[in-house]
């Protein structure tokens, strides 16, 4: 059994971005995916102190997987029944109307988001990496950036909002991508334990109930922010 799993043995969860540690007296900045919420609620329901790594050994892994997989096959792979895809959304105004205009365009996207280096390469987009989702939201609403780019499900609970409808203009994503706990060379009570977990939060709807109370966090956070007017 991994070293993880002893009793009183930090959880290592291992995530595509580890958020950086808030600072005392610094402004807190909602992590831009819900990835680490799912870890303190896994070592939570484990019983576990949890430890964050984004490189190395770990017990288990939240990771978005792309359609064509490629997990070795020393690995258990649980689904969380998270999917999105890329989309960009835009001023209603925007001349942007289809992927390949995001060309020469100034582009925000958010550290810890998926889509980082995606746009420049595959579109030939300027992208503008900002710390935070809250960051990037801001220089989109300021015209500092042509679109933002990111979790679809993400965006499209934000344009939920009324304050974001100047905003809803959007490009629809690509093939769609899984959120899922990778488990490696575990036993099959540890997997039993882990499965039984994610049945917990899909039973509670947990992802869809993290996925909103970040977007309200993070449009208050935007609306504190912004100190100058919408560009209009």
């Amino acid at each position: 059994m991994s070293p993880g799993w002893a009793a009183g043995a930090p959880l290592v969860v291992a995530l595509d971005f580890v958020p950086p540690v808030h600072e005392a007296g610094a402004k807190y900045r909602t992590p831009a995916t819900i990835d680490s919420a799912l870890a303190e609620d896994l070592a939570r329901r484990l019983d576990r102190p949890l430890a964050k790594v984004g490189e190395g050994a770990f017990d288990i892994s939240i990771t978005t997987l792309g359609n064509s997989g490629g997990t070795p096959a020393s690995m258990t792979v649980i689904p969380l029944g998270y999917r999105a895809a890329p989309m960009a959304i835009m001023r209603t105004d925007s001349t942007i109307r289809r992927w390949d205009e995001l060309r020469g365009r100034t582009v925000c996207v958010a550290a810890g988001g998926t889509h980082v280096g995606d746009l420049q390469g595959r579109y030939g987009a300027v992208e503008i990496v900002h710390p935070s989702l809250t960051e990037a939201l801001v220089a989109l609403r300021i015209g500092e950036c042509d679109a933002l780019v990111h979790d679809s499900v993400l965006l499209e609970e934000l344009l939920r909002l009324p304050e974001w409808k100047k905003f809803s203009r959007r490009l629809q994503g690509r093939p769609r991508s899984t959120l899922a706990l990778v488990v490696p060379q575990a036993d099959r009570e540890v997997i039993g334990r882990v499965r039984e977990v994610a049945a917990a939060w899909k039973a509670a709807a947990l992802t869809d109930s993290l996925v909103r109370n970040a977007i309200r966090d993070i449009a208050f956070e935007v609306y504190v922010e912004q100190e100058v007017p919408d560009c209009h």
